[in-house]
């Protein structure tokens, strides 16, 4: 196989250490999955990469896709789904490079975005995470893309203050950060669909929390990236697309309700459980008052509001990977 990008390491021949290891979880998504390989193969830019993917249990074809179309990829085949945080820990277990990005396998690199996460890393000696500008399918930003810690008036606002006013102030009220922001900077958090970690920082650090299947397993990494005193950074220059939930469309499941719980569980680890029983109230009473407007919705005939009801009370499978 032809690489335009950068230079792939061969885990078996090759020595000396890789800039970036690139580490994909998949489930089930063997057509986005080869996008994301080819996009990783052709913006190497220049660098060594090393390229790791770690199936859960997929039944659709992706081993033997990867195994044919990237024999350069150190493939891990599990024998069941066992979620996006012990699966990527795996990865990242494997890994030789100095920095260790994860890579959503329904998220595609731009021209460029390792190596400018790579420069920022070599930059900023205290970052232990760095994320890109993360993008939907349309270009616009990804609302749930990066943000700030979860707390009960940040919820509050979240679920009920109008979206234009709780954006429309000098940062944000709520839990995400709406804005586009062009410019360098920290953060509180970015999401783990695209996350690159100092090696020395996850020596320190830990690894993903392997308890949490999915959601916010990001959020609580660098909360805890923070409380160690690593900075989180934000990348805008690199750009990765997000076609976003596409294993979570796979499952019919309670993808918002999975989300509450997730957000709930990550505000419980840090906190007393007077605070958190006030937390989960907000949160259940605010997605109480979403789902009724949705039903609204739904009932005027409007798709997005019968959609949104169907992931919050659909069936839920046991196979998800974000």
């Amino acid at each position: 196989m032809s690489n335009s990008g950068g230079l792939f390491r061969d885990c078996n021949t090759s020595s000396g250490e890789p800039d970036v290891s690139v580490i994909v979880v998949n489930w089930n998504l063997k057509g986005v999955l080869e996008e994301c390989l080819n996009s990783v193969r052709e913006h190497g830019a220049g660098l060594v990469v090393e390229l790791i993917v770690i199936d859960n249990a997929s039944s659709d074809g992706s081993a033997e896709m990867i195994t044919r179309e990237f024999p350069e990829a150190l493939l891990t085949h599990n024998s069941k789904n066992r979620g996006f945080s012990y699966a990527s820990n795996q990865g990242m277990r494997a890994a030789k490079g100095r920095y260790l990005f994860l890579l959503n396998s329904d998220a595609i690199l731009h021209k460029g975005a390792l190596a400018r996460m790579v420069a920022f890393m070599d930059a900023h000696a205290g970052a232990g995470l760095c994320g890109p500008k993360v993008i939907d399918e349309d270009g616009s930003p990804q609302l749930r893309a990066r943000g700030y810690f979860p707390s009960i008036p940040r919820a509050l606002a979240h679920f009920f203050l109008p979206r234009w006013l709780r954006n429309g102030l000098v940062g944000s009220l709520g839990i995400y950060e709406p804005h586009d922001g062009g410019a360098v900077g920290q953060v509180d958090w970015l999401s783990g669909c695209a996350l690159m970690a100092r090696r020395e920082a996850v020596d320190e650090v830990g690894a993903l929390d392997a308890d949490v299947f999915m959601y916010c397993e990001d959020v609580d990494w660098c909360y805890r990236m923070k409380q160690a005193g690593w900075e989180v950074g934000y990348v805008p220059s690199a750009v990765v697309t997000h076609f976003g939930g596409k294993s979570m469309k796979l499952q019919s499941g309670r993808a918002v309700g999975a989300h509450a719980a997730g957000l709930a569980a990550f505000y419980a680890k840090y906190h007393g459980s007077a605070r958190t029983a006030v937390f989960r109230g907000v949160l259940w009473l605010g997605y109480a008052v979403s789902a009724l407007g949705w039903l609204i919705s739904a009932l005027a005939g409007r798709r997005a509001g019968l959609g949104k009801l169907r992931r919050l009370f659909g069936r839920t499978q046991s196979g998800t990977q974000g």
